[in-house]
């Protein structure tokens, strides 16, 4: 299997790398130095001309005044938030190579634990069958957490996958695009998958969640000044029941452990130039919009009541804290990109919080969605 993996996403890649446009990345190096710029450029002046006619193109090589200014104080704001992106170098055979298989073993490692997680303690089905669980009524199995799980979990991979096939040496473009197939292509499968389980069914709802969240992996990929303003993360903290239930349960199921999940949709205050030039210190935080479903699943013991929980607030922006006190390197990129994608609990603080009561109903494809009595 893993070799099968490996070699079907190195032709993947060399597919979508070949017949996508290559981005030639200029990089405009600074050769002179400040002084340098500030020094007339005397030797070059032919020395028959009038002493006059020298002082007046040494005056016009002079840069004005706003360049020295420039060149004489960096942008630290600027750079503490603009996105890491990996070291320029020279494309190698081998590394292109590394860096496909290590996105083969990731994929690998995802199917081991799904089929660990759910397909090993279920049922197949003699035929397929499919499952409307609905979207965020409050009348679902899950509130609406697991459409943002399908979401969320597109987004992480299309990131991750594409800063590594680009440090690799992939092109950038290519390995957007790639990373982006390669996880629908995947969370498709899966979906296929569920479609022969009896207790679960292909949800069309979780396709376009999956779908949405590859899409937008990739546009996040190929607009960095989007990708400067904000952030999709989930913040994850194991509940009680969850824990509870390791014994039985064991430990791989924690995409379901939606009580213990809370997704983020943050704005970088550092984005905002005036911030950025009168206050630096605002890059280390953010404005955020969250969601949360909770008692939901795990399914609480007692009659807890599930809980759909929306709220504004704000958060500590630790990849701004990676980027600007890391040094460089592939450990700085990988810190970059999880601080991206996640947030540690107890980062963030409510501001504001609106609450609807819900129901939950049962899982599976008997399951429908239950509509709200209005």
């Amino acid at each position: 299997m893993r070799a099968w993996l490996l070699n079907g996403t190195s032709a993947a890649i060399n597919v979508a790398m070949r017949s996508s446009r290559v981005l030639v990345a200029t990089s405009v190096l600074l050769a002179v130095s400040t002084s340098a710029f500030a020094t007339p450029h005397l030797e070059e002046v032919d020395d028959e001309r009038p002493r006059g006619s020298v002082a007046r193109v040494a005056k016009a090589e002079l840069p004005p005044p706003i360049l020295d200014a420039e060149l004489a104080a960096p942008a630290r704001d600027d750079l503490s938030r603009d996105p890491v992106q990996p070291e320029e170098r020279k494309p190698t055979h081998r590394g292109k190579i590394i860096s496909a298989a290590g996105t083969a073993g990731i994929y690998a490692a995802l199917y081991g634990w799904l089929t660990a997680a759910w397909w090993v303690r279920t049922n197949d089905s003699g035929n397929f069958q499919t499952h409307d669980e609905g979207w965020f009524g409050a009348k679902t199995y899950a509130g609406g957490a697991d459409k943002l799980g399908h979401g969320w979990g597109n987004y992480a991979m299309t990131r991750g996958v594409a800063e590594i096939l680009h440090y690799g040496g992939w092109n950038k473009t290519g390995s957007a695009f790639v990373a982006g197939g390669l996880s629908l292509a995947f969370f498709t499968f899966s979906e296929v998958k569920d479609g022969y389980k009896k207790e679960y069914g292909f949800s069309y709802g979780d396709m376009i969640s999956n779908t949405a969240g590859a899409a937008l992996g990739v546009v996040m990929e190929m607009a960095p000044a989007l990708d400067k303003r904000f952030d999709v993360r989930v913040s994850y903290k194991p509940s009680k029941l969850y824990l509870d239930r390791l014994k039985s349960d064991g430990p791989f199921n924690t995409p379901e452990d939606y009580t213990g999940q809370t997704y983020l949709l943050a704005y970088h205050l550092g984005s905002i130039d005036y911030l950025r030039e009168h206050a630096s210190w605002t890059r280390f935080f953010d404005v955020n919009v969250g969601y949360a479903a909770v008692n939901y699943k795990p399914i609480p013991v007692d009659d807890a009541v599930a809980q759909q929980e929306l709220f504004i607030g704000g958060s500590i922006n630790l990849q701004a804290v990676v980027d600007s006190y890391m040094g460089g390197g592939a450990g700085k990129g990988a810190l970059h990109f999880v601080t991206e994608v996640f947030q540690p609990p107890y980062t963030t603080l409510r501001a504001g919080q609106l609450d609807r009561a819900g129901e939950r109903v049962p899982e599976g494809p008997t399951a429908r969605a239950v509509p709200m009595n209005n």
